[in-house]
């Protein structure tokens, strides 16, 4: 259990973070985009499908890491290694293969994919590569059954044009989306695990990395949404959540590069780069308060703790000597300095608690800057004190768990506290919601990447023969406007939709119903019905649209039925068209006629209810209303 004090569950609001001068701060930042793409997967003919139902297929196996083209196994590998973690991988027959188990060569490289991600590199005037090569790039995690993602490099020097100027656009490549995480853990026997579906594996990827050109976080936010614009402008990339990921590279004077993955909410980013900016700000002060520490001032010696907390109040502490023991450690000069707040809601504490947790899966660790609490008293903390000889500027770190993880744990807190005299150290660290970010493994090296040599090469020149270049929301957006006459907010969103294909081909299709109905009917009648009804839309495609339009057109429904028939796909019930077919004017005055017959004594106010609730769905309002006055008079 983690201590309450390391806990992250305060929102933490742009507004209240302080103004920074950036570039005085020297910041530097990257983006990189990952973008799934609406094809079947990319070395299989599996289908991109996701699913929840109950797998059929179970396996369970360790990885290890090889040396990449260096020679050498790359750290951030090694790291993963030392975890000692077994994986569990759940998979489906029906829609998953032997490539994704790894029990059978990678097939041929899917073209679509490769075409959708050579449009885009000519969208950002990216220099394509003569011969696009297949790299394995080692992934240890668990993420892939093989230990390796497949990854290709297909362009080069690109550009994205900003407000506040031109962003280079390093790379674009293609490469495998990871396998779903569903679940990590200990098992009965006390060791980790990680489970894994393998439903994701194998989707393809678009990856777009801009250079380190972006000078503020306003400039990164609008960066990342122009190149979500553009990849949604092909009409070809996945929607939804968590269908596009963005990892942010920050840095400033004096620091390093700390790349912060899996950011998915883009509004988020400036806030997480704000957050960066101050946390290594917050690290090279720390660096240069222990300007005269040396590595052999910290001593690598754990100590059992465990008899000083036998009649402990804490629930964590009690739970731990039931199974295992009390370890501590001593940290010369660091009193005052891991109970620094080093972002909103973290502090050097927090930092030494991601490392404990990543290394060992300990719950957390307790440190001397915020004792006595949580359970554990005054005495108990004087008691660790002397039994560690603290002196008046040393803290103290406790560990509270399995005799193994707590050594591990308190290693790893060692290790890192030993690294503080180098300030900021370059790091893969996860954005959390309230964003901040934490700890995940270091920074992988060249050493990372080899050759994949089971895929042939593909030579670029004969691709691009048919490639073209689709228009852009933002110009599709005007040209709603201007052409067909839709607001600006209706034009913006019906642009940005998945429908703004079928729109134009809808308009085209169906010349007796005005464009304004149609642009209406996909986009704003679906969001009346989930607003009033609380219903699900998201399923209504263009091929019950077009189907709806057709009739519309032919007449053989009315326009007042549109949004009784979609309620009805919507509930995914049964529908008969034939129940919508308009009336004949005669049949509508004929019904009027005996609505008003059966309500004699009633005023014309009070039968246009009555009438458009009989003949609703039936008969347009307006021509409705045309024959009510005629047979009222």
């Amino acid at each position: 259990m983690k201590p309450k004090s390391e806990k992250n569950d305060n929102k933490v609001k742009e507004d209240n973070l302080p103004d920074l001068d950036y570039k005085k701060l020297g910041l530097k930042c990257g983006i990189e985009i990952h973008q799934r793409l609406k094809t079947n997967k990319l070395f299989c003919n599996c289908p991109s499908i996701l699913r929840d139902d109950t797998p059929d297929i179970i396996i369970t196996r360790k990885l290890r890491a090889v040396a990449g083209e260096t020679g050498e196994i790359d750290i951030a590998a090694r790291h993963e290694l030392e975890k000692d973690i077994y994986f569990i991988y759940e998979a489906y027959s029906d829609t998953t293969c032997l490539v994704e188990l790894d029990e059978e060569p990678p097939h041929l490289m899917n073209k679509n994919a490769l075409d959708i991600v050579l449009q885009v590199s000519l969208m950002l005037d990216a220099k394509i590569v003569d011969e696009v090569q297949i790299m394995r790039k080692t992934v240890v995690n668990g993420s892939n059954t093989s230990g390796f993602q497949r990854t290709a490099l297909v362009a080069e020097q690109g550009n994205l044009k900003t407000s506040e100027g031109d962003v280079s656009v390093s790379v674009i490549c293609l490469e495998e989306e990871a396998a779903k995480d569903v679940e990590k853990g200990v098992d009965k026997n006390g060791k980790r695990f990680a489970k894994y579906r393998l439903d994701r594996l194998g989707i393809p990827l678009i990856e777009v990395c801009t250079g380190p050109d972006i000078k503020t976080p306003e400039q990164c936010l609008e960066a990342a949404a122009k190149i979500g614009m553009i990849l949604r402008s092909t009409g070809k990339v996945a929607r939804g959540i968590g269908t596009i990921r963005q990892d942010v590279n920050v840095s400033i004077k004096g620091g390093e590069r700390i790349e912060v993955k899996g950011a998915q909410d883009l509004k988020m980013i400036p806030t997480m780069i704000k957050n960066e900016t101050l946390r290594q700000i917050a690290l090279l002060e720390i660096k240069d308060q222990l300007k005269s520490l040396k590595d052999e001032t910290i001593k690598d010696t754990i100590f059992d703790l465990s008899k000083i907390f036998k009649n402990c109040e804490s629930k964590v502490v009690q739970s731990a000597l039931k199974k295992g023991v009390v370890f501590g450690i001593k940290l010369p000069k660091f009193n005052g300095l891991i109970g620094k707040e080093i972002c909103p809601t973290r502090r050097l504490g927090t930092e030494f608690s991601d490392y404990a947790k990543v290394k060992a899966g300990v719950g957390g660790i307790f440190h001397s800057d915020e004792l006595p609490k949580y359970g554990i008293s005054p005495e108990e903390v004087e008691s660790v004190k002397t039994e560690l000889n603290c002196a008046k500027d040393d803290a103290f770190v406790l560990v509270a768990d399995s005799k193994i993880k707590s050594e591990k744990a308190l290693n790893e807190v060692l290790r890192r506290a030993k690294l503080c005299k180098n300030g900021v150290l370059k790091e893969v660290r996860k954005a959390n919601p309230d964003g901040t970010t934490s700890f995940m493994r270091p920074i992988p090296g060249a050493a990372r990447m080899y050759p994949e040599t089971d895929t042939l090469p593909i030579k670029t020149d004969s691709e691009l023969k048919n490639i073209q270049l689709p228009e852009l929301i933002e110009d599709k957006a005007e040209r709603f406007q201007t052409m067909f006459g839709l607001s600006k907010d209706l034009a913006e969103v019906l642009a940005k939709s998945e429908l703004s294909f079928a729109f134009d081909k809808f308009v085209d299709k169906f010349k007796n119903i005005k464009t304004a109905f149609i642009a209406e009917t996909l986009i704003s009648t679906p969001r009346n019905i989930k607003r009033k009804l609380n219903i699900e839309t998201d399923h209504l495609d263009e091929l019950i649209f077009e189907e709806l339009f057709f009739l519309l057109n032919k007449n053989e429904i009315s326009k007042d039925s549109i949004e009784d028939i979609l309620i009805k796909f919507a509930k995914k019930e049964e529908v008969n068209f034939k129940d919508y077919k308009p009336m004949s004017d005669k049949d509508i005055s004929n019904e009027i006629k005996k609505i008003i017959q059966e309500n004699k004594n009633v005023e014309f106010k009070q039968l246009i209810p009555k009438v458009m609730a009989q003949l609703k769905g039936k008969a347009e309002g307006k021509k409705i209303m045309e024959l009510l006055q005629k047979e009222s008079k």
